[in-house]
C-alpha cells in the first residue's frame, strides 16, 4: 500500500466537492462573498496606487534639491526634520515596496474575478441589470416591456 501525498488528497476532495449538490443559497452566498471580496481588492489597489503618485510626486519634487536641504517627512503621525539625502532613500525603498505590493494585490484580484467569472459560468449566474451575450434587447422590445406610466 502506497502512502497517499497530499495532492491526491486535495484532488479526492476537489472531486467530491463537484459531485456533492450544493444549495442555490450556498451558490449565492459563495458568488457574493467572492464579489466582496474583489471590490475589496479594487478599493485596496486604488488606495495603494494613489499612495504611490503621492511618493512619485515628493521623489520628483527634491531628487534635484541640494542633499543638505532640509525637509520634513511625517512618521507614524510626527512630524521629523530630515535632509534631501537623508529621505530620498527612504521614499525610493517605499515606492519599491508600493510597487511590489500593488503586483501582489493585482494577482489577487484577477484570481478571484476567474473565480466569480467560473462560478458564473459553473452555475450560469446572471446579475439583474447586466445584459449577457445574446441578450440584448432592441428598442421596440424594451418599450413594450417597462409598461406605462401615468
Amino acid at each position: 500500500v502506497e502512502p497517499r501525498s497530499r495532492a491526491g488528497a486535495l484532488e479526492m476532495s476537489t472531486e467530491k466537492k463537484e459531485t456533492e449538490p450544493i444549495s442555490e443559497q450556498a451558490v449565492i452566498n459563495t458568488y457574493q462573498t467572492l464579489r466582496e471580496e474583489v471590490s475589496q481588492l479594487f478599493r485596496q489597489l486604488n488606495k495603494l496606487k494613489d499612495e504611490q503618485t503621492e511618493h512619485k510626486l515628493v521623489i520628483d519634487a527634491i531628487k534635484d534639491l541640494d542633499p543638505k536641504r532640509k525637509c520634513f517627512r511625517l512618521i507614524g503621525g510626527v512630524l521629523v526634520e530630515r535632509t534631501v539625502e537623508d529621505t530620498l532613500p527612504a521614499l525610493t525603498k517605499t515606492m519599491e515596496n508600493l510597487t511590489n505590493v500593488i503586483e501582489k494585490y493585482t494577482e489577487q484580484r484577477d484570481a478571484k474575478i476567474e473565480e466569480v467569472e467560473e462560478l458564473e459560468r459553473k452555475y450560469n449566474i446572471r446579475v439583474k441589470g447586466d445584459v449577457g451575450p445574446g441578450d440584448e434587447v432592441g428598442d421596440e422590445e424594451r418599450g413594450a416591456t417597462q409598461g406605462v406610466l401615468a
